[in-house]
């Protein structure tokens, strides 16, 4: 061996005054990609999911100072809430995750006596909350806070907070209520205030938060605040609440009056705010078939008939705001899907595929499809809910004009052979009516535009349905 005790002191005197070799950082939680990183929050802090498996809560209450204060057997959301201290991004992607995702709802119970609160929240399953009602009062991240009052009474006897999902269980309680003894809701009234609303669509919020309290009727009062709400919602929906019972008719009258405001909205440029107006109307026309199916299907043939027709304009409707919301963009750059995604093309794909699926909503509508591939009621209804429907209920003109609607989508998506065929279709049920020659010339665009690409078409390089499949691939980008 050539090494020699000198040597080797040099090389190791050498090797200590050499720079460092830097430990390699470990992953964290802000590595990871954002679908992960809500994947993680998903199962660590969605409210249904921590408890599952785990054993049911019991409670005991006291009460102090007339008020009810609640102790549970173990932690009703065992939610791992050490992600809201980790640092600013975590704490603030865990605490929004937290707060959209479970929706919760703070309820106040004003009463002349306490036991009527205690009652009422045990035979509801709400007793969720362990909090003091001084921490509850502080609370501001909550969705929607909800304030039921017997008989003008000044006294609280109960707070609690409850995820959304637990909603329809008071609201039964509180209509079986009513149904069980008649003087009940008239010695009742409710406050709803909507607080936060995380950027949510309105439609949505509405949908999730308030449609559902149009099971009741005949309370003593109802107010609900219409700020952060779709003008005119709030005051249909006081409307229900006060009726002195739920009427198939009046139910369809409010629904349908939300459908007149889509179609203001829509003639006044605003398709956004139409748009959220017919979102609302498709999920008040669901939530009366859950809730009161008996009520509705005992209704006349023209009644049935009424609600279809609506739901026929509004699906369509939809598909028209939100098309109409990018056609400027779609019309100036023909290549917007092959292009590099922007955020402005990935908002556009998004919102043109639900408008495509939109028109073929209210195209199976029109033409009675019997296949529940494309008939809306099929995907929130069970089969023995949905309304019954008529091909003679639309008319050959309505059924072109749901034809070019879905046309001018498929060529915004670049889905020239299909455009052409949904034409095609129009023009052939259009008739002598007006507006014909405006089907005929998109016709001819939409045939020129194939010339054009039967190069590439034969070529492989671009066919039927690329342009759909390019647009969900671009919808699903996070830009």
């Amino acid at each position: 061996m050539d090494a020699t005790v000198d040597g080797l002191k040099t090389k190791l005197q050498d090797s200590q005054l050499a720079e460092p070799i830097p430990k390699k950082r470990s992953l964290g939680l802000v590595d990871l990609p954002a679908s992960v990183r809500n994947n993680i929050y998903k199962y660590a802090l969605d409210t249904e999911l921590v408890n599952v498996g785990e054993p049911n809560v019991s409670y005991t209450h006291s009460i102090k100072d007339g008020v009810l204060q609640f102790k549970a057997s173990r932690s009703p959301f065992r939610v791992q809430s050490a992600l809201f201290y980790v640092n600013k991004q975590v704490s603030k992607e865990a605490l929004d995750y937290f707060y959209s995702k479970n929706l919760f709802i703070k309820f106040d119970i004003y009463s002349a006596d306490a036991r009527h609160a205690k009652t009422m929240l045990e035979d509801s399953g709400l007793l969720f909350s362990t909090a003091s009602p001084d921490s509850l009062d502080n609370s501001k991240q909550h969705a929607l806070e909800l304030v039921l009052v017997e008989k003008n009474s000044s006294q609280k006897r109960a707070s609690v907070m409850f995820p959304a999902q637990y909603l329809p269980r008071l609201v039964n309680f509180l209509s079986q209520a009513s149904q069980t003894t008649k003087s009940w809701a008239p010695a009742h009234s409710v406050f709803i205030n909507l607080v936060n609303t995380y950027n949510f669509s309105v439609s949505r919020i509405q949908g999730d938060l308030l449609e559902i309290f149009r099971l009741l009727s005949n309370l003593g009062g109802a107010t609900v605040d219409a700020n952060g709400l779709l003008p005119r919602y709030a005051e249909g929906l006081q409307a229900n609440m006060t009726a002195p019972s739920f009427t198939a008719d009046n139910w369809l009258k409010a629904i349908t009056e939300l459908a007149d405001l889509s179609d203001s909205a829509r003639d006044n440029g605003d398709d956004k705010t139409a748009n959220e107006y017919s979102q609302t109307v498709v999920i008040a026309l669901t939530y009366g078939y859950l809730t009161q199916p008996e009520a509705l299907h005992t209704q006349p043939e023209e009644f049935h008939k009424a609600v279809q027709r609506l739901r026929w304009r509004t699906e369509l409707g939809i598909g028209i705001a939100l098309s109409l919301l990018h056609r400027d963009f779609t019309s100036a750059n023909k290549t917007w899907l092959f292009n590099t995604p922007s955020p402005q093309s990935v908002t556009a794909a998004r919102d043109l595929l639900l408008a495509e699926a939109a028109h073929s909503h209210a195209l199976s509508l029109s033409t009675d499809s019997p296949s529940p591939t494309d008939n809306p009621w099929f995907k929130s209804l069970p089969v023995e809910l949905i309304p019954p429907n008529k091909l003679t209920w639309f008319t050959d003109l309505e059924r072109a004009q749901t034809w070019y609607a879905l046309g001018m989508v498929h060529a915004a998506l670049g889905e020239n052979l299909f455009a052409a065929g949904d034409m095609e279709r129009a023009l052939e049920l259009w008739g002598d009516s007006d507006g014909k020659e405006k089907v005929g010339n998109a016709f001819e665009k939409i045939r020129e535009t194939i010339d054009g690409q039967r190069e590439a078409m034969f070529k492989g390089r671009f066919g039927p349905g690329s342009g759909l499949n390019q647009a969900g691939r671009i919808a699903r980008m996070d830009v």
